[in-house]
Formats: C-alpha cells, sequence, structure tokens
C-alpha cells in the first residue's frame, strides 16, 4: 500500500494545481493569459507581453526599460467518467487559478535582466471516496512554484541569447485506496492511504531569438529536468474488510486491534525528474494590422518511465520499482493576432498536443490524460500609454482512447472518460516604467 501510494504522490508531487487537461501529464503551459488568446502560438516572440522571460529569456531584449506583468488563468475540468457497470463519476476538482507573474529590465542597450514566478507543473482532481475504482485514484492536489531568474544579451540587431536557473518547490496531497490484504495474513483489508510531501530542486533554461527581417523573429528555447527527492507523512486509515457475504463493510471496532500496526502515519521517500522541454517558435508581423504566430513544443515524458519508491511497512522498509510507460509528447499551435485600433487587439488560435500515455493500462484517474484539441480567443486593451490589459479564454478537448483499467497495468478494463475537458479563462496586466 504504501509503495504504491508513495509511487503515486511522487508521480505528481514534483510536478504539480491543475490535471492533465491543461497540457500533456501534468504540464502547466498556462503562464501567460494573454498568450492563452492564441492557444501560445509564436509565445515569447511575439513580443505582446513578458510572458518570454519564462518561455524564452532571450526574447526580453523586445522589451525597452522597466516592465512589470502580473496575472493568472484559472482552470475548471470536466471529467465525466461512466463504468461499464454503468457507475458514473466525474473527477473535477474546483476551480484553479494559476497564477503568474515577470519583471524585466533593461541595464544598456545590449544587456536585459528578468525574473519569472510561475507555477509550471500542477493537478487538482477529486473523486467521491467510496467510488467502484478508488484503487485508482481518489483525490489530487499538487502544486509546484518555480522562481526563474534570467539574463539576455542582445548580440546584433538580428541575434539575441539568454539564460536562468530555476529554483522549484513542489508539495503534494495525494489520496487513493488500496488492498492490503496480503499483510494481514489473509484477511481481506482495504485501506485509505494519503501522502503530504514536498520537495526542493532546481534546474535551468536557455534560449535564443533570431530576426532575419524586422518583421520576422524565430525563438528556440529549452528548459531542463527538474530532479526531486521528495520527504513526507504517508498516512493509512479507514480500513474495510468483508462480511461472511463478501460484501464490504468498515472493520468492526473489536477487530481494529488486529490492524494497528498497519495504520498511522509513517514515513516515505521518492526521487523522480520533471521533463525537459524544447519550444520553437514563430512571429511574422504582415502589415500594422496583422500579426501570424506559430508553436512547436516537445516535452521528454518518456523520462517518466518508472519511479524508485523508498517507505515504510509493517514487514519493513522496502523499494519497489513502479512502471509508467509514458510518452514524448508534441504541442503544435498557430494564431494571430488583429490589431483593429491603437487601444485593441483581437487574438485567436488553435493547437493539437499528444498525450504522453502509450499504453491505456496504466492512465490513472487522477491523471486521466488523453489527446486534445485547444481552441482559444483573446484581446489586449491598452488602457494607457503604459498599462495593458489581457484577457482570453481557451477550450481544451480531450479525444481519441480514454479507457480506463481496474488499477494501475491491470488488463480489466472498467469504463471509459465520456469527457477530458478543460475551461481555460484568463486575466493579466502589464505594465511600463
Amino acid at each position: 500500500m504504501k509503495m504504491t501510494m508513495k509511487a503515486a504522490a511522487a508521480a505528481v508531487m514534483a510536478v504539480c494545481a491543475a490535471s492533465a487537461a491543461h497540457a500533456a501529464g501534468f504540464m502547466l503551459t498556462e503562464q501567460s493569459a494573454g498568450a492563452l488568446g492564441r492557444a501560445y502560438a509564436g509565445v515569447g516572440v511575439d513580443g505582446t507581453d513578458l510572458s518570454g522571460v519564462y518561455y524564452n529569456p532571450a526574447t526580453m531584449t523586445l522589451h525597452p526599460g522597466t516592465q512589470i506583468q502580473a496575472g493568472f488563468v484559472a482552470v475548471g475540468l470536466d471529467l465525466a467518467y461512466e463504468g461499464d457497470n454503468g457507475h458514473t463519476e466525474n473527477g473535477q476538482y474546483n476551480t484553479q487559478a494559476i497564477p503568474h507573474g515577470y519583471i524585466s529590465h533593461q541595464l544598456n542597450d545590449s544587456m536585459w535582466i528578468g525574473l519569472a514566478m510561475t507555477v509550471p507543473f500542477g493537478m487538482g482532481t477529486e473523486y467521491d471516496d467510496n467510488w467502484d475504482v478508488a484503487k485508482n485514484g481518489i483525490s489530487a492536489e499538487v502544486l509546484t512554484f518555480d522562481f526563474n531568474p534570467n539574463v539576455a544579451w542582445k548580440v546584433s540587431d538580428k541575434l539575441s541569447i539568454g539564460a536562468g536557473m530555476s529554483i522549484q518547490y513542489a508539495a503534494a496531497d495525494l489520496k487513493m485506496k488500496e488492498d492490503v490484504t496480503s499483510l494481514t495474513g489473509g484477511t481481506p483489508l482495504t485501506v485509505d492511504g494519503e501522502i503530504d510531501a514536498d520537495s526542493w530542486a532546481w534546474g535551468f533554461n536557455l534560449g535564443l531569438m533570431w530576426s532575419p527581417l524586422e518583421n520576422l523573429r524565430f525563438g528556440l528555447s529549452y528548459r531542463s529536468k527538474v530532479s526531486h527527492h521528495a520527504d513526507g507523512d504517508f498516512t493509512l486509515d479507514n480500513p474495510w474488510t468483508k462480511d461472511s457475504s463478501g460484501a464490504d463493510i468498515p472493520v468492526p471496532p473489536a477487530m481494529l486491534p488486529n490492524f494497528s500496526a498497519l495504520l498511522g502515519t509513517t514515513d516515505g521517500k521518492a526521487s523522480l525528474s520533471t521533463p525537459a522541454w524544447a519550444m520553437a517558435t514563430a512571429a511574422w508581423d504582415v502589415n500594422d494590422l496583422l500579426s501570424l504566430y506559430a508553436t512547436f513544443r516537445w516535452t521528454d515524458w518518456s523520462s517518466f518511465d518508472e519511479l524508485n519508491i523508498e517507505y515504510s511497512s509493517a514487514i519493513g522498509d522496502r523499494t519497489k520499482k513502479i512502471v509508467n510507460q509514458w510518452q514524448d509528447t508534441y504541442l503544435v499551435s498557430v494564431g494571430a493576432d488583429l490589431r483593429f485600433t491603437n487601444w485593441w487587439t483581437f487574438r485567436a488560435g488553435i493547437g493539437y498536443e499528444t498525450s504522453p500515455i502509450d499504453d491505456p493500462r496504466y492512465r490513472t484517474a487522477i491523471i486521466p490524460d488523453a489527446d486534445r484539441w485547444w481552441f482559444a480567443l483573446g484581446s489586449s486593451f491598452q488602457a494607457t500609454k503604459s498599462m495593458q490589459i489581457d484577457v482570453s479564454a481557451a477550450w481544451l478537448h480531450g479525444t481519441g482512447e480514454r479507457d480506463l483499467y481496474a488499477e494501475n497495468g491491470s488488463n480489466e478494463k472498467v469504463g471509459r472518460f465520456d469527457k477530458l475537458d478543460a475551461y481555460l479563462f484568463g486575466v493579466q496586466l502589464v505594465y511600463k516604467f
């Protein structure tokens, strides 16, 4: 039990507050409320806000002087599930607000410094405690915070480069049900297990921007994996057994002393690396009215192939290897900005992102991922000469194979997610000093 719970917790703790419906795996693309409006096409090299401090630090050279940005993207989920037995559930969690903040400062004609504060990975799902696939997950609330100072150098009018370091904190609370009969000498027993763990770790990021023409920009950027080694508390409670007819019942008080060694709180450890990713972007300012954008991103989710877990149990300290069998993912998006007036810009975008789940037997209820379409709209309003307000909305629609199996690696298909959708709304403010 402790091994399985700790494995699942580690899978998300090192990466963090909204689930697989936002981006492949438990990655959060939503680091800009403005770029959301074009499905993150051309993000960074678009030059319309400061989010390039995170996506590609070389693009800070597009922003003269000192500028700040703050905002959030609110995310609501629809994870409608229907079991083959007719049981229905929905893992939708309370709407989560994903914050972001940036500062960019020009030191001289060729040097910039900046700071990105983001939530780059996350998850939030919740099902009924007693739903019939509780062994596949009950709830998860995970959060990361990334503190990322950067520097950019304008090598020439055509070339800029940038680099930074990420200092990342991750915390998670995860709950699942597990059969621990193997530890009771044969007495049927299931328990709820809940992990509360956190970790600090660091990584780095690099960026390049090339402008062969004044109105044409290309970007390349890379963010490294971040290796987390998490420590935390692991609690087992709510024991259930079976009566003489085979029905599930709470363990009678008179039997609780028999299982006291299995219940309570113990220590656990797990190691996991969040995936590296690389992104290519393009921006073409066609004329004063129209700009076109594109993005291609690769994420190294195949690095999430397995987890090494250390845990305590009634039979001593143990180590277990958990196999995930995820694959690399790809995001492709295109979008456009239409500048109708000097104070109003309208934007739109569409994208397609692949799922990391290669074998559906390893899909979990708390990360019920699938391929997805992005459909997005947004606007920018120049409130004053120094202040810009951005608003955007997007619908992420899961498509393709969405089956769920009884538990991790099982051959027993138990149902299917009818919907794996997310609804996003973002607002941000950009201020130029």
